[in-house]
């Protein structure tokens, strides 16, 4: 089998990483992004189960529930019935208070990322560690007087102005892209700050549980303020790889045409079809992942799995390291005997196999076995951010990568709004349905990743063609 990568088949330009001399302040980025996510899982964890726990205590106060279990799994009992509504009702709200900021944060992600591209990299980072520090101060102080769920949309809004943690995502890769050359240097570049947020995810995913037990929900609140605090002190020692090729400040507008002229502009042609292509599959992958991890806590905390806040902290943090860290080693391995393409074609296939399992699961070892194939899951998205990446000139890093961002924001969106939804309408039937829903739509993922890798070969041919007609001619 032929180890030629997917980038050598869709790129004949070299690029250059902008920053020869990498410092070890330059590794930064890794502990940075380590710590945002991990703050950001915290706060993520923390608000999900309060949601619940609030609407639960407000409007089902006066109902006795059984002590003997978490939850009902007795179809027929008036506890079952209102376990379901309260279900429904978290949803909902799950639904809601993210969507004013997610709204927001589309635009934002293509305007904020495209600027790095004319005012450095660094303050990318700022914006993203202040927009999340003061939303997580803020549920706190809601918390702490017990507001009503509708002011939470507040904080969250004006997070969405920042991109919120698309844009510490974009970043985050942006700067990776920036510190290694093209190809497998990129590629494995990419997988460390993956590997990052996957340690960051786990980190506080096996702590969040206890946390939440023993402090109650205020207090993981002000936990991850601080380690939002703590990342923004580290982003001042972090160099600038990106200052001597500074431009004038230009129109909003103008940085926006940058961002989607890479999938519509004529000097791209030959590669716009690739761009269009990858980015769908961006799109596919990204929307399933998020949808499971948003939808997972509630499926989890409901019949007939019946989960405490500790069990779903070791999920979590389990998923995140089989998913995040374990599969990112797990490229790095199959480097070395396949193509990235045939990596690629086995992460949709990982993927779509786990949320069968997850969808039908019944039992908590069935759920835990999701794990096991969700190791392969993350396969895919990676190899596609590298190819995307490695297409691109310097000086259109963050061009693209505010693309990616903002596909990411809007699948955050639509994956809240659709699991939620189909979460409610399914829950009496087959809490699973979603699952299922995801499965079926990384197999349409998988077709894809399979027109992508034979249809470089086809551009990669033309384009020797191109080049030999043309020295031909001179």
């Amino acid at each position: 089998m032929s180890s030629t990568s997917l980038f050598q088949q869709v790129n004949v330009q070299e690029y250059e990483p902008a920053v020869a001399i990498r410092t070890p302040k330059h590794w930064l980025v890794g502990p940075i992004s380590f710590l945002y996510v991990s703050a950001y899982t915290l706060a993520f964890t923390d608000f999900s189960q309060f949601i619940r726990d609030k609407i639960k205590r407000l409007e089902y106060d006066s109902i006795h529930f059984n002590d003997s279990s978490t939850c009902e799994v007795n179809k027929s009992s008036q506890q079952y019935r209102v376990q379901s509504e309260i279900q429904e009702k978290s949803a909902e709200w799950h639904i809601l208070i993210p969507l004013a900021g997610n709204i927001i944060a589309i635009f934002s992600n293509l305007v904020l990322g495209s600027y790095t591209d004319r005012f450095g990299r660094k303050f990318l980072f700022y914006v993203s560690c202040l927009g999340s520090l003061f939303r997580t101060t803020m549920v706190a102080v809601f918390m702490h007087f017990n507001l009503n769920l509708i002011y939470y949309i507040i904080p969250y809004a004006i997070e969405g102005m920042t991109g919120s943690a698309s844009t510490m995502v974009q970043a985050a890769f942006i700067y990776s892209a920036d510190i290694t050359s093209k190809g497998k240097e990129r590629t494995f570049g990419i997988v460390l700050i993956e590997m990052a947020f996957g340690l960051g995810s786990a980190f506080f995913g096996f702590g969040s549980g206890y946390v939440i037990e023993w402090t109650g929900y205020f207090w993981p609140s002000i936990m991850a303020a601080g380690a939002f605090l703590l990342s923004v002190i580290l982003i001042v020692l972090l160099p600038e790889t990106f200052s001597d090729r500074r431009a004038q400040c230009e129109s909003k507008l103008q940085t926006v045409k940058d961002a989607i002229g890479l999938y519509t502009d004529p000097k791209n042609a030959g590669k716009r079809w690739i761009y269009i292509v990858s980015i769908i599959i961006f799109f596919i992958c990204t929307i399933s992942n998020s949808g499971s991890f948003a939808i997972e806590p509630l499926y989890q905390l409901g019949s007939p799995f019946c989960w405490s806040p500790v069990q779903i902290g070791w999920y979590t943090a389990l998923r995140m390291l089989g998913h995040q860290v374990l599969g990112m080693l797990l490229i790095k391995l199959l480097q070395r005997c396949l193509t990235d393409s045939h990596i690629a074609i086995l992460g949709t296939v990982c993927s779509a196999s786990s949320f069968t399992m997850e969808g039908l699961a019944s039992t908590n070892l069935f759920l835990y076995l999701v794990n096991v194939l969700n190791i392969g899951g993350n396969l895919t998205i990676p190899v596609i951010r590298s190819i995307m990446s490695c297409l691109t000139p310097p000086d259109k890093q963050g061009a693209v990568f505010s693309t990616m961002s903002s596909v990411t924001v809007v699948c955050h969106m639509l994956s809240a709004v659709l699991a939620n939804a189909i979460y409610s309408a399914t829950i009496d039937l087959l809490p699973g349905s979603v699952f299922l829903v995801y499965a079926a739509s990384n197999i349409i993922c998988l077709l894809l990743v399979l027109l992508l890798a034979f249809g470089t070969r086809t551009y990669r041919r033309d384009e020797y063609i191109r080049i030999e007609d043309a020295v031909h001619e001179k």
